[in-house]
């Protein structure tokens, strides 16, 4: 009885209406197509992005038009095919103003056509995964930079960055963030999850995913808690590949799936919960065969035995379960966008994530003759009735319970004046860097801290860490002279050993697994993108240059930005490891990642002892 309300709420909508077709399909065929209705219905099963969009002729491929205002061809589209949500990236962010007023327009289309509201998601996870604008919303060191505040801070920080992320949105008109990720990182070659994990430890994890999900629920934000059954145990990373996991089902259980079953049997358990494209034979071996006719095992995101046997009937969960994107590679390239929505709905998947790209009208146009396809399977009995109707109450009730509404023109107003309170934009950036010190970990070295040369030389992983750390040294200790130099191109050797001889401490930083160009903002120039170094030629020259410095009896310190593992490695060429579990910058050079470093370097900060992913290096 107590879904009654949010049942009533909802009567205007879809959900009703296929109900209705349900219980009165004679009735019901006289008003509108079975084969309609249904269409209508896979609408609301669909989150859709908007990245870019061009209508001058240029190729799907090359556009590159970002959507930050509402064009009628996409207006149409949502309208036509009552579609349930739109997934906002980077592209199309540009300030508060246009971000409320795209958001804005999208709602109001819908609640002219008396359709659902949609739900506006969005992946701001924290770290390195954020979408908005640092000038919008600070991105927060990290989730591994949480579990390493775990010991000292409990949840704290979990719950108070959740909300900051959470109240952010809400005032935008973002409704879903894509977070927390609760996949336990016990691959240290993991090239896509790592620091976005709160740690190895499945017991932290569920704890720390636990507050998250209550910080970013209580601020009116859906959760999606991600990649079930676990993407952490994989050196793949299915933007480009298919993962497979080799755990046994006990070991999955004890690890993977302890996180995801904690927090589902939690008192205020996620929203939305997100599947991965991984395959995990111990949890379903069954083969399929793909696009070119070859047999493969299941993953995990078209899996029925892993999505309801394991998900609903094991574990207990009863919420929204959104795909992760359809067009990556751990799908797209073994399975056409027709397939793979028909294959996730079979396998218990509510919502199919970013099903197919719209880029121009001749996509919309394509977009259209998709929809009638997969339609036209369910209506042949590919997806049964029940689990139709069971699938869209599932979103409706979710929808209703996050009062997931069109803005009124009184509420435009007040977001639009309100998102710019600058209390709540400086009780973010105060957590940022109460986080960034907490986070600041000792992996060996800690009795010789703090350091007192003057005169420092710093090997950076790009021309932008460099500038940061120098703002920082220079504001906090402008007395040290410091000089640094970008490994994105290795410095020519008697340039270097030239410097060397200068300086009386040497501080190298990693980032580990390498990063993506795009997060070095532009500030190293086109030579030295050109003649980027691979990962292990760069680590080959930190140990020359941390055995170099240590022959010429300088003093040396390892700074593992990301990952702290390839410290092991290092630890018998260096006197100090610090780990700080985040590299962000922003493109205002401003880190308080780099702050917390230097403050620590000088003992104006009390660094953490505990390390929440096992590097098996000595402590000392």
């Amino acid at each position: 009885m107590r879904l009654l309300p949010l049942l009533v709420k909802f009567l205007p909508y879809t959900f009703l209406l296929i109900l209705c077709m349900l219980m009165l399909p004679s009735a019901y065929a006289n008003q509108i197509s079975q084969h309609e209705q249904i269409k209508q219905s896979v609408g609301q099963k669909i989150i859709l992005d908007f990245r870019f969009y061009c209508d001058d002729g240029t190729s799907s491929k090359a556009c590159k038009k970002p959507v930050t205002m509402l064009p009628d061809a996409l207006k149409d589209l949502l309208v036509t095919h009552n579609i349930g949500g739109v997934i906002l990236f980077s592209e199309n962010i540009k300030n508060n103003k246009q971000l409320i007023e795209l958001n804005y327009a999208m709602q109001q289309a819908m609640a002219k056509a008396k359709l659902p509201p949609l739900f506006i998601a969005v992946d701001q996870e924290g770290g390195r995964v954020a979408r908005l604008p640092s000038s919008m919303l600070t991105p927060f060191p990290g989730n591994l930079a949480i579990g390493a505040s775990y010991y000292q801070h409990g949840t704290a920080f979990a719950e108070n960055v959740a909300k900051g992320i959470g109240s952010s949105l809400s005032s935008l008109g973002i409704n879903t963030n894509f977070a927390p990720s609760v996949d336990i990182n016990s691959e240290p070659k993991n090239p896509v999850i790592n620091v976005r994990s709160f740690g190895e430890t499945p017991s932290d994890v569920a704890v720390l995913g636990q507050s998250f999900v209550d910080g970013l629920q209580s601020s009116g934000v859906i959760s999606a808690i991600k990649h079930f059954p676990g993407h952490g145990d994989t050196q793949t990373d299915s933007h480009t590949g298919l993962p497979n996991v080799k755990h046994s089902k006990a070991q999955a259980l004890k690890g993977d799936l302890l996180p995801f079953s904690r927090i589902i049997s939690g008192g205020n358990p996620p929203g939305m919960l997100m599947s991965a494209h991984i395959q995990y034979p111990s949890l379903d071996s069954t083969t399929v065969k793909d696009k070119q006719g070859r047999v493969m095992t299941i993953p995990a995101t078209l899996s029925r035995k892993i999505l309801h046997d394991v998900l609903r009937n094991e574990l207990g969960y009863k919420g929204v379960v959104v795909t992760d994107a359809l067009d990556m590679a751990g799908i797209a390239k073994y399975f056409s966008p027709e397939d793979a929505m028909i294959k996730a709905y079979q396998a218990g998947a509510d919502i199919a994530l970013m099903p197919f790209t719209i880029r121009t009208p001749q996509d919309i146009k394509m977009f259209n003759a998709l929809m009638g396809k997969v339609s036209e399977r369910i209506n042949n009995g590919e997806l049964s009735s029940i689990q139709l109707a069971t699938s869209l109450q599932r979103i409706a009730l979710l929808k209703a319970k996050f009062n997931v509404n069109s803005y009124s023109e009184k509420a435009l107003s007040w977001w639009l004046s309100d998102v710019d309170n600058n209390a709540k934009k400086t009780r973010n950036i105060q957590i940022e860097k109460a986080l960034s010190k907490a986070a600041i970990t000792t992996l060996f070295g800690a009795k010789k801290l703090p350091v007192t040369q003057k005169t420092w030389l710093a090997l950076m992983p790009d021309a932008l860490r460099c500038l940061a750390l120098e703002k920082s040294l220079s504001s906090i200790a402008p007395n040290i002279g410091m000089g640094c130099m970008p490994l994105t191109k290795l410095p020519n050797k008697a340039t270097f050993e030239y410097a060397l001889k200068q300086a009386d401490l040497l501080i190298v930083g990693d980032i580990s697994p390498q990063h993506a160009v795009y997060e070095m903002k532009g500030f190293d120039n086109e030579e030295a993108l050109a003649a980027r170094a691979p990962l292990g030629d760069v680590h080959n020259f930190i140990k020359s240059a941390l055995q170099q410095a240590k022959k010429q009896g300088l003093s040396t310190v390892l700074v593992p930005l990301r990952m702290p593992y390839m410290a092991k490695e290092m630890q018998p060429h260096t006197d100090i490891a610090i780990a700080t579990f985040s590299y962000n910058v922003d493109s205002e050079v401003y880190s308080p990642i780099f702050d917390a470093l230097v403050e620590t370097l000088l003992g104006l900060n009390r660094p953490n002892d505990y390390v929440p992913v096992q590097w098996n290096g000595a402590s000392e």
